[in-house]
């Protein structure tokens, strides 16, 4: 037995020594070059297009290396005759003993160095690799090994890529990208031993213009049984850059602990969260961003492909805002926080927990609801919140002035809650409650149509301080008389109406306690109504002073406006002395307006003006002057009798006074003044220029009873007397003439001696003196009366218009 064995053993060894051998010599003896020809013709045959290699080296022991120099393969027919490949230098090699003797391929690094693949797609759609795809096998094709035999098979030294070109022209669709300097290095690969990757490359793409260099680096795991691939700390480095109108300029990297994807379920998560730092992100030129930014964004990630429900939790991202785009321009820090979930396939999102921190605010919401993720207006509904804040930081922060108000202390506290319903056209409010200073406001407010502006709401406030958000009063100054030229200016002020025909708006406004100038209005309910471009009416109702107020007001674009005025029950008194800081007239009155005009400045709504005008009060009194003393003294005077003990109210009191009057083009006219008084009634007529803002207006009272004197001889009972009273020039500070010609001309001279008892020529003697003080005390009362300046000189007389009636 021994010498059979021994033989076998000597043909085995001579065997392996003449392959051994012939491996060493088949480089020597044969060259691989000598069958460049046969194999472009093979190429040739079998895909129709041209191929070539320029050096072919071969090496068999221990190491069967192949490499090749200088390769070109055409394209296909139509897309001209550029190469579809180029390849300066490809090799790999192979261990010949494990593939001899255990049919095992045991590879070393495979490595390609500037190779160029040109795709294209033409304007028909055609392709130019479609031909190299292989064709579908006729019979039924083998059964292929499992992952886990392929795996197990495998093992290469590496693989290398440098200076790989890659480029993709689709003229169809307009559009080309190249995939520039890509360098790939691998760790070995080996049945399901974990290998390291690392590389870079740059892209290009020319719809939108713009660059990327990207380098990464990791480690790979491949569970042969699953199919299951894990990267342990992949690094992922992007400098991004966008040409254009907005330059874009993007350098961030994303890093983890460990990615894996599991093929059964088809999920892709992270162990622990995800970080994305981001280095440098400008918007605009670069010395003056519309928007820079830097900072942290780190969360948990789990894709579950398969269901198409992608989750990212714990979403915490910290960034730093900066450029001219941000409201006010000055830098910002901005935290956002939350857990998203977005199902794609019911097409909706689910944000949950979300805080975001900035610009001096602090908002969150428990739960956002985005739906219809595959439209073009997806839609928001949930629930926010916004801490109190202080106003006026936020608008130095937004870069907005905050206005001038009467009291500084406003603006300062602010809060928002509300459930919110939004999208990309429209957004709205409910369960509002918004906080501001003292002030609580509650209801619903809503943004129809961005597009259009158009605005709905239906608003409640507990109290509100007007007067404190109100511009500061203006210093105290001598204010001159107004001349013909200010009044003029004033009347070409135009009026808000190209506002009003911009504003969109519908809903309505109730205050529960409200002071406005310093009037005290309560039940404040103020309505709007009106589209763009349209009719816009506004309405406005109020209790005030015991009294009520109810105000209409039609505006209508090419036509004419009108306006309701109503006051009824109103205590004149408190709301004079609140309002103008005066109690000259006290009383309880009603007044009321219907008027219609048109124009756009004061000066044509002025003149335009059509309507009626009527006042009531009643119980009242003129403070300021006691019109029976007035009498009484002027009969004494007359009688040679002491005059009356002043009296301690210096007030005329009248059971009633009413009025009304006609507004034609601009111009009230009135001859309906009357009033009631214990010692006289009153008449009036005449009219008012609103435009010029001048009165001529005469007032006829007439004496109905005087009392008799005081100890000593009866006083004259002047009952019938009449009194012309005339008031001319401007409209707020009018000049007062007391008409005696007409008072006391013959007729009533005769009259008033008979009643006297005393010749004509004392009644003359003692007439100017009269005259004198009842025009000066008289004067007094109606300037008081009709808003005349207590500290202007008696206006010099001015002859009547037209002779009163006696």
């Amino acid at each position: 037995m021994a010498k059979p064995l021994k033989i076998l053993l000597a043909v085995f060894v001579a065997i392996l020594l003449l392959l051994i051998a012939a491996a060493i010599a088949l480089p020597l003896l044969l060259d691989p070059n000598d069958y460049r020809d046969k194999i472009a013709a093979a190429v040739k045959k079998e895909t129709g297009r041209d191929f070539a290699v320029g050096q072919i080296r071969l090496a068999v022991f221990p190491w069967i290396r192949v490499e090749l120099r200088d390769v070109t393969l055409g394209n296909a027919e139509g897309f001209g005759t550029s190469p579809m490949l180029t390849v300066q230098r490809a090799e790999v090699g192979a261990r010949l003993m494990p593939l001899l003797r255990e049919k095992r391929l045991e590879a070393s690094t495979v490595t390609l160095e500037s190779a160029q693949l040109n795709l294209a797609v033409d304007a028909e759609g055609r392709n130019n690799w479609q031909d190299l795809l292989p064709k579908p096998a006729a019979e039924a094709p083998l059964a292929e090994p499992t992952l886990a035999e392929q795996m197990q098979r495998l093992d290469i030294e590496g693989i290398t890529l440098s200076e790989v070109r890659v480029a993709y022209d689709d003229r169809k669709a307009g559009k080309q990208y190249q995939l520039d300097s890509l360098k790939l290095k691998t760790g070995r690969l080996h049945a399901s031993e974990p290998f390291a990757v690392e590389g870079s490359f740059k892209a290009t793409a020319s719809a939108p213009a713009m660059a990327a260099a990207v380098e990464f680096n990791t480690t790979v795991a491949l569970d042969a049984e699953t199919g299951d691939v894990s990267l342990a700390k992949p690094l992922f480095k992007f400098d991004v850059r966008q040409s254009g109108q907005q330059p874009l300029t993007a350098v961030f990297a994303v890093a983890a602990e460990s990615l894996r994807y599991a093929k059964v379920a088809q999920t892709f998560t992270s162990a622990e969260p995800l970080t994305l730092a981001i280095d440098s992100l400008v918007m605009g030129v670069p010395d003056t961003p519309l928007l820079a930014a830097k900072g942290t964004l780190k969360t948990g990630l789990a894709l579950d492909l398969a269901k198409q429900r992608h989750t990212l939790n714990g979403l915490d991202a910290a960034l730093q805002l900066a450029g001219s785009s941000l409201p006010g321009g000055k830098p910002q820090t901005v935290q956002l926080k939350g857990n998203l979930i977005a199902d794609l396939a019911a097409r909706q999102a689910t944000l949950s927990g979300f805080q975001l921190a900035g610009f001096g605010l602090n908002a969150s919401a428990k739960q956002w609801q985005i739906s219809k993720l595959d439209s073009e207006v997806p839609e928001l509904v949930g629930d926010l919140t916004v801490a109190p804040f202080e106003l006026r930081a936020l608008l130095a922060a937004l870069g907005i002035a905050a206005p001038q108000t009467a009291d500084a202390g406003v603006f300062k506290s602010a809060a928002l809650s509300a459930q919110l319903t939004a999208s990309a056209k429209r957004a709205a409010f409910s369960n509002l409650v918004l906080k501001l200073d003292d002030t609580t406001v509650q209801g619903e407010l809503a943004v129809r149509d961005f597009a259009t502006q158009s605005i709905s709401f239906v608003l409640k406030a507990d109290r509100l301080d007007a007067d404190r958000y109100l511009p500061p009063p203006a210093k105290p100054a001598l204010v001159a008389e107004a001349t013909p030229a200010a009044k003029v200016d004033f009347n070409a002020t135009e009026l808000p109406i190209a506002l009003l025909d911009k504003l969109n708006a519908q809903g309505t406004l109730e205050v529960a306690s409200m002071q406005l100038k310093k009037l005290k209005l309560a039940n404040v309910r103020i309505k709007l109504d009106g589209a763009a471009g349209a009719n816009h009416r506004q309405q406005l109702a109020a209790s005030l002073y015991g009294g009520s107020a109810e105000m209409t007001l039609n505006v209508a674009p090419g036509a004419k406006h009108s306006l309701k005025l109503a006051l009824s029950g109103i205590n004149a008194g408190p709301l004079l002395k609140d309002f103008l800081d005066s109690d000259k007239l006290s009383g309880k009155g009603s007044f009321t307006l219907d008027a219609s005009s048109a124009g756009r400045t004061i000066g044509a709504v002025r003149s335009a003006m059509d309507g009626a005008v009527a006042f009531n009060f009643v119980e009242g009194a003129v403070k300021g002057f006691n019109l029976g003393k007035i009498i009484r003294d002027g009969q004494a005077m007359l009688t040679a009798q002491p005059a009356a003990a002043a009296s301690a109210t210096q007030a005329t009191d009248f059971a009633e006074l009413r009025g009304a009057g006609v507004i034609a083009n601009g111009i009230l006219k009135s001859d309906q003044l009357t009033a009631k008084n214990p010692l006289l009634r009153l008449e009036g007529a005449g009219e008012i220029d609103l435009v010029k803002e001048t009165i001529n207006y005469l007032a006829k009272p007439t004496l109905v009873n005087t009392a008799s004197g005081q100890g000593g001889k009866e006083r004259i009972d002047l009952t019938g007397l009449v009194v012309p009273i005339r008031l001319t020039g401007d409209l707020f500070k009018p000049k007062v003439s007391i008409d005696w010609q007409a008072a006391l001309q013959q007729k009533a001279v005769d009259q008033l001696r008979e009643k006297l008892g005393v010749s004509e020529e004392t009644v003359r003697e003692n007439r100017e003196v009269l005259r004198a003080k009842a025009k000066e005390e008289i004067g007094k009362g109606l300037l008081k009366l009709f808003g005349g300046s207590k500290q202007a000189p008696p206006p010099a007389e001015p002859q009547p218009a037209a002779p009163p009636e006696p």
